[in-house]
């Protein structure tokens, strides 16, 4: 209800400076008392981005999670702020007497006051009036990338926001608009999928505040049974040219999953032995890897080529139908220095960029539910190896072989696994690009 109050406005309105002789940069003294009266009120005068190249605009309404620098006199005597009901971290470093760099909290406030709140040396609380904006919809994930009548769909994000006046709009390919389930709440809205998507294209979400697309194309389900999709690799049944199987050691085991997808799907499962106790240093590789180590002359990954990692992303479909007690599910993107079809060799396992796939470290007897979901692997995350480490990073050079694995410790204990009958498939395997 609080929400309810703020005044609605989409953009932060920036006012040029035209003032003549007016400071538009200024250097920190790093970490230093001043000689300010430590009695002396702060005074704010204004404030500005802290990109050079804004820098000769006025911020006039603070946003959340906005970076910006306030401008003044006897800032210095200021030792904490908050910003309606949230602390705003402070770094002593960017306070100087004039100026002050610091973050909003990107918290939704459970209390609107639209105030800044100083509070000095001297203990005493100074009040500062600013209009709170309310940043647009983000989004950081969709739990799948088709959309197929009668399945929940879950977005995960931000600042789903609705007001009386504006509620909460979902729009699906096609034009399709739908409202999110009663349950949704500022970060997380669920959906049910209406009849008549057949269409691929854009979803987006609209507030009061602004509107957001999520990057990648969502599918039809009837593409996606077709295999009709975008960067398809994978699809377990060699339908319009996507491989049946992969080529290496372990080329992967197309399987008939209990629920359907689009036919066969790869099946990670240990060929049905159970796990447990001390995992550390065991190779486990056959029923559990997929290897696609290509030749420089016979390469599907080549149907896509990346010249900005930054634009792309790995996606496939996975359903796990026992629980998931430990190990990481691994996608490892190789080039064909690393391993090729005439290098065959398995010392890269535990070096190269990888993305890893964890969930049973927050939720320990995790499955999908009875359902497929779409994992959605941007290749800018690509920063762990599988043991859990730092990587370099991807580069398109890495991106002509593909290892995909269930196996290794990431975040996890390997020490004490507790007993699991890993049963895991995955299909539609697809490098995509970012289109909106």
């Amino acid at each position: 209800k609080n929400l309810r109050k703020i005044m609605i406005k989409r953009d932060i309105k920036t006012v040029l400076l035209l003032l003549v002789g007016l400071v538009t940069s200024f250097t920190f003294v790093a970490c230093d008392d001043d000689e300010t009266d430590s009695n002396a009120d702060p005074v704010v005068r204004y404030f500005r981005p802290t990109d050079a190249n804004k820098a000769d605009s006025m911020i006039v309404n603070l946003s959340l999670g906005q970076t910006v620098a306030m401008i003044g006199e006897n800032l210095d005597n200021i030792v904490g702020i908050k910003f309606n009901d949230q602390e705003v971290a402070l770094n002593p470093c960017y306070v100087t007497p004039t100026a002050i760099i610091f973050t909003t909290p990107v918290a939704i406030p459970g209390e609107v006051t639209n105030k800044l709140y100083f509070t000095c040396k001297n203990g005493k609380v100074v009040e500062y009036a600013t209009e709170t904006l309310l940043p647009e919809p983000s989004i950081d994930n969709v739990s799948k990338g088709y959309l197929k009548a009668g399945d929940v769909v879950t977005i995960k994000g931000n600042y789903f926001i609705p007001t009386e006046d504006t509620p909460i709009e979902i729009t699906l390919p096609g034009g399709i608009t739908v409202s999110p389930d009663a349950s949704s709440t500022y970060t997380t809205l669920t959906f049910t999928v209406p009849e008549g998507i057949t269409k691929s294209g854009s979803l987006s979400v609209e507030s009061a505040f602004g509107i957001t697309n999520w990057p990648y194309e969502i599918f039809a389900y009837s593409d996606l049974q077709e295999s009709n999709v975008e960067g398809l690799l994978f699809d377990f049944d060699g339908k319009n040219g996507a491989m049946e199987t992969a080529n290496g050691w372990r080329p992967g085991y197309p399987a008939d999953p209990s629920v359907e997808l689009s036919g066969k799907a790869c099946l990670f499962d240990n060929g049905g032995a159970e796990l447990e106790g001390d995992l550390t240093g065991t190779w486990l590789e056959d029923n559990m890897t997929l290897n696609y180590w290509p030749s420089a002359d016979d390469n599907i990954l080549t149907r896509v080529p990346v010249s900005n990692i930054e634009d792309y992303a790995y996606q496939l479909e996975i359903f796990v139908e026992n629980p998931w007690t430990a190990m990481c599910f691994a996608v490892q993107p190789t080039s064909l220095d690393v391993v090729s079809a005439s290098n065959m060799q398995n010392q890269y396992y535990n070096k190269v960029s990888s993305y890893l796939y964890e969930p049973y470290i927050s939720n320990p007897e995790f499955t999908t539910e009875g359902q497929w979901i779409t994992l959605t692997m941007p290749l800018t995350e690509f920063t762990r190896t599988i043991e859990g480490k730092s990587s370099e990073g991807l580069s398109p050079s890495d991106l002509a072989g593909l290892t995909i694995r269930w196996a290794g410790a990431g975040s996890g204990d390997l020490t004490k696994v507790a007993k699991m009958q890993p049963k895991l498939y995955f299909d539609n395997v697809r490098l995509v690009k970012k289109k909106y």
